[in-house]
Formats: C-alpha cells, sequence, structure tokens
C-alpha cells in the first residue's frame, strides 16, 4: 500500500486537484495533516482538515481518506468521534482515521489537556458503533473504520499496542538514517503484531534524497520494512519540499510501476 499526505497550505481548487491526481495514479489513501496552523510556517494559509475531508469525500470515488493524523488536543473526543463517523458516512466507508496527541506550540497554545489514552479510547469505541455520548444513540460506521495510531513514546507505544489497527509514526527531526532506523527498528518492536507505517519523504524526516530515482526510494522503502515497517506514507507532492521539479515524477513513477 502507498499512502500520501496532503498539507494543506494552499488553496482548495489546487488541495483538489492533488487528490485527485492521487486518485488517478492508485494511491491507496489521501490523508490530510490537522494542526491549527502550519507548525514549519505559520505565516502560510492553512485550511482546516476536518473542513477539507468531508469535500474530498464528497469530490473523490476510491481513495480512502483521513487525518494524519488528527490532533488530540484540539477537539473534545466526543466531537472528534462525530467528525469522523460524519466523514465515513460521506465517504460511503472509505475513513482510515489517525489520531494523535498533538505537538505543535500553536495546537497545545489553544487545545485541551485531555489525557492521549481517554482520546484513544473514547474515539476508537465510537468509532466501533458505542454512543459518543452517555444516553444518546450511537452512529453506526458504515463499516469497520480502521483506526491508526502515532506513538513515540513508551505510553503512547502502549496505547497503540492495545487499541489500533495500524502504527504510524515519523521517526524524528534531523537524524541520520542509522539512528532513524535503529529507533524505528525499537518501536516497530514495541508495538507487536498491529500494521506499521512509516510517514516519510520530506526532508525534514528524510535525510536520504530518495526522490532521485525509483530505484533510490526502493531503497529507502527496502531498508525499513527490514525495520519492522509495512507501510509508507509520503509527503504530497515532494518536489517543493526539495526544490526538485523531478521529485514528482519520480513519485508517480514509484505509485504506478
Amino acid at each position: 500500500m502507498i499512502h500520501a499526505l496532503l498539507i494543506p497550505n494552499v488553496g482548495w481548487p489546487e488541495l483538489l486537484a492533488r487528490a485527485r491526481r492521487l486518485e488517478d495514479m492508485g494511491v491507496t489513501t489521501v490523508w490530510v495533516d490537522d494542526h491549527l496552523l502550519n507548525p514549519a510556517h505559520p505565516e502560510q494559509p492553512w485550511l482546516d482538515a476536518w473542513s477539507v475531508l468531508p469535500a474530498l469525500a464528497a469530490a473523490t470515488t476510491t481513495i480512502r481518506l483521513g487525518p494524519l493524523v488528527a490532533n488530540g488536543v484540539l477537539r473534545p473526543p466526543a466531537v472528534l468521534a462525530r467528525h469522523a463517523l460524519s466523514v465515513d458516512h460521506i465517504s460511503g466507508g472509505r475513513l482510515e482515521l489517525g489520531l494523535g496527541s498533538g505537538y505543535a506550540a500553536a495546537d497545545r497554545a489553544v487545545g485541551r489537556d485531555v489525557p492521549f489514552a481517554d482520546v484513544v479510547e473514547t474515539v476508537a469505541a465510537a468509532v466501533r458503533g458505542a454512543p459518543v455520548l452517555e444516553g444518546f444513540p450511537a452512529l453506526a460506521p458504515v463499516g469497520r473504520i480502521p483506526l491508526t495510531v502515532a506513538a513515540h513514546g513508551e505510553k503512547a507505544l502502549r496505547i497503540a499496542a492495545r487499541h489500533a489497527d495500524r502504527w504510524v509514526s515519523y521517526g524524528g527531526f534531523g537524524m541520520s538514517m542509522d539512528d532513524h532506523l535503529a529507533l524505528t527498528r525499537r518501536r516497530a518492536e514495541h508495538v507487536g503484531p498491529i500494521r506499521k507505517m512509516l510517514l516519510a519523504g520530506s526532508p525534514a524526516v528524510t535525510a536520504t534524497p530518495i526522490w532521485r530515482s525509483a530505484t533510490a526510494v526502493e531503497d529507502f522503502t527496502g531498508r525499513y520494512r527490514e525495520a519492522g515497517i509495512d507501510e509508507f506514507a509520503f509527503y504530497y507532492p515532494p518536489g517543493p519540499m526539495w526544490r526538485d521539479d523531478n521529485a514528482d515524477r519520480v513519485f508517480e513513477v514509484y505509485v504506478t510501476s
């Protein structure tokens, strides 16, 4: 499976065009970053993930969609669950739900101090058919909604192992590949037999220039598969991030080959 992460720092027409290009390429899931502001460039425009996702759901037909990851500090768990169930219905059962604890300063400044375990437990129960609020009827999901949990510390990794269908990590910022691989391997072992996904492809988290060629991407993914990673989510489009017009073409060759 190949996944792509859209950074919503462009206008809606361009963001929709990118999602449709990815759908045409055969990408499995299009994810949308969820923050209050762009963590790296807060001066840039930024569309809200839970406003974008239902619009994408209505404007696409085959790709799966979800937040990577829904920011657990920005919304009460019951509201987050309601967003997820609504997008699941709008998309006809194509939702992939990612959950994270939030790391950006702006998110933390306005967010809620809710234990991450409580967020995951509440949302996981709701998307699997439990009422969002006690005493009120449940909104049944269209189908089983896969739950992806971002985790890096030991406590969060235990939460992912207990509740998630898939664990996701970006590894870390500014690390050498050897250190990044070793850390990823330890974390993958910690979460056990669930699916494991790496968010990669940005220079901030992937020091190796993987978009030089499809062979370079294959070499990169092969190393991480040996470390326990099953799936990859790549930032899209890669060209602007790497300041390399060839990167977008390499991405398409890799995805469609």
